[in-house]
């Protein structure tokens, strides 16, 4: 049976940040976007996803767990193994990961397909259409909150499919049955969708939290201001205290990602202030200047 753990290299007591924090290191590094379709680290890059959907879902991750545990009987079957229960574990919707048949799903976990064909059951082989896959492309916003989107199936026909909040690029979703169409009344295949996050002119993700780069003038942060910011709900005001220094971080509470549980991230605000070129002959600017230097001075030495 495949080692799940070792595929993410995490230990078997992994919580659910470290197997995350694995699974975001390695989906980036094997993406085929990022790869140049290197054929090793796409399948990788499967091998990655897969492993991800049954370790980042309790249900799925407890009965993987009691499986690769449980001792191996006659037929080579793990003692305790029943299809029905196996398919209803692991047949979920349409889900980042997703797997396919029970044939499919049997062979991602164990290596081989063993006596299953596509088909629900044992030795019950079905007509089926052929799986699919695509990419679809989201916007960093749609992809941060979610959203509803029509694509097209296998068979031509328009389908909406749900883009969860939080999706993030190399993310697989199911969609079930509309794959190719099957051979006469068979069962037609499914649609999986790898996710492209498009990027953002202002906005960029860090976990559950966005972030801004921030440009101030000089005369901004000393005397304080507002100014209107970009976020995922659209313009804010945002209040510049005086006296701010490059690189305080200003916090947007609730407008970074959305959490499966509802709840979302902040927006960190990283402040940079952009000092002026004065020409060489703009005498009076420099002499503001050089009288503010000489008033706010610090009297410390500098350094830590």
């Amino acid at each position: 049976m495949k080692d799940l753990y070792k595929i993410l290299g995490v230990s078997e007591e992994a919580n659910a940040d470290a197997i995350k924090k694995a699974y975001r290191k390695l989906a980036k590094e094997n993406h085929p976007d990022a790869t140049g379709g290197d054929k090793k680290k796409t399948e990788r890059f499967k091998e990655v996803n897969e492993a991800y959907t049954v370790l980042s879902d309790q249900q799925k991750r407890r009965e993987y767990d009691r499986l690769r545990s449980a001792p191996v009987g006659a037929d080579g079957m793990p003692e305790g193994f029943d299809p029905d229960s196996f398919a209803q574990v692991f047949g979920g919707g349409a889900q980042a990961g997703g797997f396919g048949d029970l044939g499919d799903m049997f062979a991602n976990l164990f290596g081989n397909a063993g006596p299953f064909t596509r088909g629900r059951g044992r030795g019950r082989p079905q007509a089926r259409g052929a799986d699919m896959v695509g990419n679809l492309e989201v916007t960093f916003k749609d992809a941060a909150l979610g959203v509803r989107q029509t694509i097209r199936s296998g068979s031509g026909k328009s389908v909406n499919v749900n883009i969860p909040a939080g999706v993030e690029t190399g993310a697989r979703l199911r969609v079930p049955g509309q794959g190719a169409p099957a051979p006469k009344s068979g069962q037609p295949g499914d649609l999986y969708l790898d996710i492209v996050v498009q990027s953002d002119v202002h906005l960029r993700r860090n976990d559950d939290d966005v972030e801004l780069a921030l440009p101030l003038t000089l005369g901004e942060a000393v005397l304080g201001t507002h100014v209107d910011v970009p976020t995922l709900d659209g313009t804010v005001r945002l209040t510049i205290p005086a006296g701010t220094s490059s690189g305080a971080k200003l916090r947007l509470r609730g407008k970074g990602i959305k959490r499966p549980d509802g709840v979302r991230g902040d927006q960190l605000c990283h402040v940079e202030i952009v000092v002026p070129r004065l020409k060489p002959d703009d005498v009076e600017s420099r002499r503001l200047v050089e009288e503010l230097e000489n008033r706010t001075k610090p009297t410390k030495p500098r350094g830590f």
